[in-house]
Formats: structure tokens, C-alpha cells, sequence
């Protein structure tokens, strides 16, 4: 690991490529936060093989931004509380991005660019919004929003793709484009 920060309520990862030799490196956070505090968590990989991330929060004002470059990247990220944000951003091959968010004022944004791609997402609460973006090849994503108040916005861009948009509760609303669109 590069740096491993913890001040009071807010906890920062940064973790930089050192074990290239093998071509596995591996991070796990878990930041709990008490009420109104604010959390922070950032996992960052670039130039890497085989890389994961875990991120699980729970509390208020969360910030939980995943990027990596790379091969066989996955990130897992769990947030609960109010004010819940995820951005993760993954350009390679084989990526995989699973996101669970539970609480109030929920968004989440996902670029995945490369070759064969997933998303899973899953938000309940109120006040939920997502927006995923994926070029490339064989990309899937998958949105359930269980709440009011509910946003999904999915562009994805080459071939081989497919998705799946469940929403429940009132105002929700879900914008899906899929191939190429000329500028």
C-alpha cells in the first residue's frame, strides 16, 4: 500500500501497483462513520493485472470512487446512510463493478470502457439516481431502484450488449441507449 490515511471520520486509501511481480494485488475498506460525519474512500489502480477493491460503508455524507486500469479489475462497493455517492471508473478488460446502496439521497455513476464489462446495481431508498456508461464489447448492466423519486440513465456503445431496468415507487424514470450513436 502506498498510504493508508485515518483522521477522525475520514478515512482515505490510495494503493499504487507494488506487486506487479506476482500480478495480484488486492484492498479491502471498511469505513464506519457516526452520524453526520463525513466518509471518504478512494481506491486507485492503474497500470495493474488482477486487481480488486472492496468498499462498504455505512453512516452519513459518503463518498466511496473507485479507478482502475488494467486487466481483470472488480469492484464491489456497499454504502448505507444518507447522502450516498459512488463513482467508479474502470478502462481494460474483463472489468466488473457490483454496488449496493440503501438509504436517502443515493447517486451513483459508473464508466466502464473495454472488453467485457458488467454492472450490477442495486438502490432502495429515496432520492435515487444512476447514470452508466459503457463502450466497448459484451457489456451488461443490470439496475434495480426500489424508492421514489428514481432516475437510471444507461448508455452503452459496441456490440453484444444487454440490460435490465427494474424500478418501484413513484417518479422514477429510465433512459436506455444501446449502440452506436454518430455525433
Amino acid at each position: 500500500m502506498d498510504r493508508l490515511k485515518c483522521w477522525g471520520r475520514v478515512a482515505t486509501l490510495r494503493v499504487k501497483p507494488l506487486l506487479t511481480r506476482t500480478g495480484l494485488l488486492a484492498a479491502l475498506v471498511f469505513s464506519p462513520s457516526i452520524l453526520h460525519a463525513q466518509d471518504l474512500s478512494q481506491f486507485d489502480e492503474l497500470n495493474s493485472y488482477d486487481n480488486h477493491a472492496v468498499i462498504s460503508q455505512y453512516g452519513n455524507s459518503l463518498n466511496a470512487s473507485i479507478s482502475q486500469q488494467g486487466l481483470s479489475n472488480r469492484a464491489i462497493v456497499s454504502q448505507t446512510g444518507f447522502s450516498t455517492q459512488i463513482d467508479v471508473n474502470q478502462i481494460g478488460s474483463s472489468n466488473r463493478v457490483t454496488a449496493f446502496q440503501s438509504g436517502a439521497e443515493i447517486e451513483a455513476a459508473i464508466l466502464q470502457s473495454g472488453f467485457n464489462n458488467v454492472v450490477v446495481s442495486s438502490q432502495q431508498g429515496s432520492y435515487l439516481n444512476l447514470d452508466i456508461e459503457q463502450q466497448g464489447n459484451d457489456n451488461l448492466a443490470s439496475v434495480l431502484q426500489v424508492g421514489n423519486e428514481s432516475s437510471v440513465t444507461i448508455y452503452q456503445n459496441g456490440t453484444g450488449h444487454g440490460v435490465s431496468v427494474i424500478q418501484y415507487g413513484q417518479g422514477q424514470s429510465a433512459q436506455v441507449t444501446q449502440g452506436y450513436i454518430s455525433n
